[in-house]
């Protein structure tokens, strides 16, 4: 099975090492191009090319700006392959490259389909306060996230669980699935359901305006919007220290139930813990973020502030 792999997080690089290293014969790795990154602008390689170059130096790196040419459609066609695997590539995929394989393309989807088709499942799953999501392994087609179901893995999710442990947890789950379906395909042994259109519901891409805080909300949708969209972007608020405001993100936290007091307001900031009131009960904070610092427990954050401080 002649496979070429497309990809391009963290997520994918796991998945590209972990099909290498159970002897998956991928004859190419297809990446986004290197970019500028952060403050400096320092250019840097995706997660994939730097496993690749660590792990299988010897097979073709491609990093075409552009994958749905004619020129990188021909490209392709000269490995041959038998089947694409796409994991968080970043580019939507035409027909003439998906026509390609012999078996042709499967993607590997962070949700149970067809709920929360698109580009932030994960996130839009713990927003929601899902308790249980999974992963997908799908055919691509044209329409996004629609095609048939090859396999299916699902996880429940703990109240505490943030976004980049949830992402850890389902790459975990993800390589045996996949290693499964690759084999299905090798031995003709491959089994499709469709996805009921009735169930569809989607998962857009997060914007800016979400990572604001408003203390307004209850406790339990901050916190789900906290965990969400914890390690990165992080969900934040102003946090003000006589005339200067700076932002605080939050990482970490947890609903105090039975707490009453105005949004936003302040109810305990002892040594070790920060409690908030919300609309409807508060959040204790545990790891936050003060603009131009390091993420760190509460119990540090509150040693180092040696005045008054207004959360807003």
């Amino acid at each position: 099975m002649r496979v070429i792999f497309f990809g391009t997080s963290v997520f994918a690089a796991e998945i590209l090492r972990f099909l290498l290293q159970n002897q998956i014969t991928v004859v190419a790795v297809v990446t986004r191009p290197d970019r500028p990154f952060g403050r400096s602008q320092r250019v840097a390689s995706p997660p994939v090319k730097e496993v690749a170059e660590q792990v299988c130096p010897e097979i073709p790196l491609l990093q075409p700006e552009k994958a749905s040419t004619p020129e990188f459609v021909e490209t392709l066609k000269a490995f041959a392959p038998d089947l694409f695997v796409v994991v968080a590539y970043g580019e939507i995929l035409k027909k003439s490259i998906l026509d390609i394989p012999k078996h042709g393309a499967i993607n590997i989807h962070a949700s149970l389909l067809p709920k929360y088709r698109g580009a932030a499942p994960m996130q839009r799953a713990l927003m929601d306060g899902c308790k249980e999501t999974g992963v997908t392994i799908m055919e691509m087609v044209l329409e996004m996230d629609a095609g048939d179901m090859l396999e299916v893995v699902k996880l429940p999710i703990p109240d505490e669980m943030t976004c980049g442990e949830l992402s850890q947890k389902l790459c975990q789950l993800s390589c045996p699935a996949l290693l499964k379906v690759i084999h299905a395909f090798e031995q003709g042994k491959v089994r499709k359901t469709p996805q009921d259109p009735r169930l569809v519901t989607f998962a857009p891409k997060i914007t800016p305006k979400e990572e604001r805080i408003h203390w307004g909300d209850p406790a339990q949708k901050i916190h789900n919007q906290i965990r969400a969209l914890s390690p990165s972007p992080g969900a934040w608020c102003e946090i003000e220290m006589g005339s200067e405001k700076k932002r605080l993100k939050i990482k970490r936290s947890r609903v105090v139930t039975g707490v009453v007091g105005n949004p936003g307001e302040v109810l305990s900031s002892g040594k070790e813990e920060l409690i908030v009131a919300c609309s409807k009960d508060a959040l204790a904070l545990l790891e936050v973020q003060l603009e131009g610092k390091k993420s760190m427990p509460v119990k540090d954050f509150l040693r180092g502030m040696h005045q008054a401080f207004v959360l807003s």
